[in-house]
């Protein structure tokens, strides 16, 4: 959420309840500095404070808390009494900051994608930093199926849907031959919307690799992480709307690849 909209959305509506007309950054800021000195808080403990609130970047507006922090510890130990309320405070503070400015950096640290991973990139997840495909990515698992084998069994429901990564996919009603899934497509994400057994049969005519997601796993990863349920979502669209534009070319009786009518 950008700054502005955290002003607009809360701080000003707050600020009116409380009979504060006018607000801003400027004026938090300046009113924050303002309470630290008439608490007797350190100038330089104050100055650091106030750098570290002008960055708009999370780790280094810990950076700066963290040195406001050490800053002040001499301030509080070479006072003919050592405050030492204040100073566990300071240690505690720069502590805190020091581990979460650790993690803020190695969550940022470029990732390497295998050769593998960056097909799925490029198949479904373009638009998401090679970071979060790797999330998305561990919460399924690497499967290869050989040929022949059954990827969905007519009369069953879908506990988990598969991205062909390589190989192809065959789906069939009886003797009948629907249509092909490649490189791309998904298999089972009609059943994952539906939630009906499946009234087809997924084959595999050659060696498939694929990524397979427990449908209940992967819910719980989209709702907590929307920017992936939105991509997600458009390659899931775009997946059944070339299933039906294969299916009613191919047959006049429109029934979608993944066996629902």
């Amino acid at each position: 959420m950008r700054d502005s909209n955290i002003l607009s959305r809360f701080m000003k509506p707050a600020a009116r309840t409380m009979g504060l007309p006018w607000v801003n950054w400027r004026c938090l800021r300046t009113s924050h500095a303002v309470w630290l000195k008439m608490a007797s808080a350190d100038v330089k403990d104050v100055q650091g404070q106030m750098l570290a609130y002008s960055v708009r970047d999370i780790l280094w507006l810990r950076l700066f808390a963290m040195a406001s922090s050490l800053i002040a510890i001499p301030y509080f130990v070479f006072q003919p009494t050592p405050l030492w309320a204040p100073l566990s405070w300071s240690v505690l503070f720069a502590a805190v900051n020091l581990f979460q400015s650790w993690r803020l950096f190695l969550e940022r640290r470029p990732v390497k994608l295998t050769p593998e991973e960056e097909h799925v990139r490029r198949l479904v997840f373009e638009n998401l930093p090679p970071r979060e495909v790797l999330q998305v990515l561990s919460i399924g698992s690497w499967t290869t199926a050989e040929t022949g084998e059954l990827l969905i069994e007519h009369g069953k429901c879908a506990e988990a849907i598969s991205l062909v990564v390589r190989g192809t996919v065959r789906v069939t009603r009886g003797e009948r031959v629907l249509g092909d899934l490649v490189a791309g497509n998904i298999v089972g994400s009609a059943l994952l919307l539906s939630g009906v057994p499946a009234d087809v049969d997924a084959i595999a005519v050659e060696p498939v690799r694929a990524i397979r997601w427990e449908v209940g796993t992967l819910e719980r990863y989209l709702t907590a992480n929307p920017e992936t349920r939105i991509i997600m979502q458009q390659h899931l669209a775009r997946d059944l709307a070339q299933k039906m534009d294969l299916v009613t070319m191919g047959s006049p009786k429109t029934t979608d690849l993944d066996g629902k009518n």
